[in-house]
């Protein structure tokens, strides 16, 4: 696994060339990183394909993406909603990237967490991820390959208190995203997943930020990914904030 400082990110070029022209997927993209990385791709002159759920924030992200330029199409699609997914992806005479990024979190004590609180964060960050995944080697395997990048968290590789189910779902995603990888080698198709450490988003929930990861500077390295070379690969990304305090 790959560790980055991800605030170091002046050595994350914002205008990777190779991304030009592309079009890529990014799900969950009408708030916080999913909104930060389908921005990122715009700037590099990528054609981007926004899905969210989040449809009051539709309006906002729109005039964002306006105001940056290119090319956009802005869809309201669950990513649980299976028929959706593969219609979407069937539709696409062209997909080069899918930034599997949707996801929810929740903070409780795991003696107070119901077996429906863990039923939905599965079915969002496992099942959800899954489809996505699943349909988009489908089509790159159709148009000769593609690369996917799954977002889990630093929670796929520790446990973190009050979180379980979340804890659960990263490490399933990271598990389903080695396997796959290893059915997808020497079929053009490259698989990578990103796991950093806290992204200043509300995903957090209430507290201090100051330590954590900007999205835009994630979304930097997320870009980068999807410029590298297709002779290798980066298959696992660990991105912690260079700013975090040390344990005690």
């Amino acid at each position: 696994m790959v560790v980055a400082n991800i605030l170091d990110s002046d050595r994350f070029d914002e205008d990777q060339k190779t991304c030009s022209g592309k079009v890529v997927l990014v799900t969950g993209a009408t708030r916080g990183l999913g909104r930060a990385t389908a921005e990122a791709f715009l700037r590099v002159g990528a054609h981007v394909i926004a899905t969210g759920r989040d449809r009051k924030e539709m309006a906002r992200v729109r005039d964002a993406f306006d105001a940056i330029g290119g090319h956009y199409n802005l869809i309201s699609l669950e990513v649980t909603d299976e028929h959706a997914i593969v219609d979407l992806v069937a539709s696409l005479k062209r997909l080069d990237v899918v930034v599997n990024n949707a996801g929810i979190a929740q903070k409780k004590p795991f003696l107070e967490t119901t077996s429906d609180d863990l039923r939905g964060i599965l079915e969002v960050n496992v099942v959800g991820a899954f489809i996505v995944m699943r349909e988009a080697i489908r089509k790159m395997l159709e148009l000769g390959g593609g690369q996917v990048i799954n977002i889990a968290s630093d929670a796929a590789l520790h446990g973190n208190a009050q979180m379980a189910p979340y804890v659960a779902s990263k490490h399933a995603l990271l598990g389903m995203s080695r396997a796959a990888r290893l059915e997808m080698n020497g079929r053009g198709i490259r698989i990578a997943t990103v796991c950093p450490g806290p992204i200043n988003t509300e995903i957090l929930g209430p507290g201090s930020l100051e330590e954590a990861i900007h999205p835009r500077d994630l979304a930097k390295a997320i870009v980068c990914l999807a410029s590298l070379p297709d002779s290798f690969e980066v298959q696992e990304l660990l991105a912690q904030p260079t700013r975090m305090r040390s344990a005690t």
